[in-house]
């Protein structure tokens, strides 16, 4: 009886021990960090999970970055937008990767529907052309009616700003030298707009 209860225990230990997966603590960059600085408050940093079968990746997400393109990103980029390789207006990216938990009821959401046609004529009159990106179109029925939506299924701009997916959609300014400010997942249309207009310092 004793060895069949010491048997059963250490199956049991055994189970837990392997079916508890490797946490692994990594930045936007997919760069390895410490748990000492994962765990670092600050008002312009999320915390949000990605699981695999063995392993829980807990990642320290930059919600507002910065970052400048190579001369070939960049002509890569506007060539994913159609963009002539001689237009000088700032570009900005409304990025939109997929419907989850955030977002699932936006397509029906009359404010989120007269945010677009309000920043799409704001853009319109200012220096900087709005482009809307999606990675698939699930959850975008209504709002493909709307506006015109650039196809990003091959992943390309996706790679280039988003290497992880950020709960609702997300947004990148580019100004003409290359240089970038970036806003992982949720974030507000004014904001995103006013970079287009103010100095910015890289």
């Amino acid at each position: 009886m004793k060895k069949l209860l010491t048997a059963i225990i250490l199956l049991t230990l055994n189970q837990i021990l392997f079916s508890q997966k490797i946490e692994i603590y990594i930045n936007d960059h997919l760069e390895i960090i410490s748990k000492e600085d994962y765990k670092k408050r600050g008002v312009n940093y999320r915390l949000q999970n990605i699981e695999t079968d063995s392993v829980l990746y807990k990642v320290r997400v930059e919600h507002e970055g910065k970052g400048k393109l190579t001369t070939t990103e960049f002509s890569e980029l506007k060539k994913s937008l159609s963009v002539s390789e001689t237009d000088t207006k700032n570009i900005v990216i409304h990025y939109y990767q997929g419907l989850d938990a955030c977002n699932q009821h936006a397509d029906k959401n009359e404010f989120v529907i007269d945010d677009i046609r309000t920043y799409n004529r704001k853009f319109k009159k200012s220096n900087s052309n709005l482009y809307f990106v999606y990675k698939e179109t699930k959850g975008l029925k209504n709002r493909l009616d709307i506006t015109t939506w650039i196809d990003d299924t091959s992943g390309a701009i996706e790679n280039l700003f988003f290497k992880m997916e950020y709960p609702c959609d997300s947004a990148v300014v580019i100004f003409p030298d290359g240089n970038y400010i970036i806003f992982r997942g949720e974030h507000n249309w004014e904001k995103v707009f006013n970079t287009t207009t103010e100095n910015y310092t890289m």
